[in-house]
């Protein structure tokens, strides 16, 4: 029992390893990834929300 337990605990690490180096490589071109903020990821961001709400009173300045 002990055995597969052990066996289940490693599948399930490298499962989430392999999960974060995916994540990482596909986010790579963004170089804002994993930043805790600036003024240009706020403006990167709230450019990125405007694209998707699609509304110009989220683009003004406030």
């Amino acid at each position: 029992m002990q055995e597969i337990l052990v066996i289940i605990a490693i599948v399930a690490s490298l499962a989430y390893a392999a999960w974060w180096v995916y994540e990482r490589i596909r986010k790579s071109d963004d170089p804002c990834e994993g930043c805790t903020g600036c003024q240009l990821k706020e403006l990167k961001d709230r450019a990125k929300e405007c694209e998707k709400r699609k509304k110009s009173c989220c683009c003004t300045k406030k």
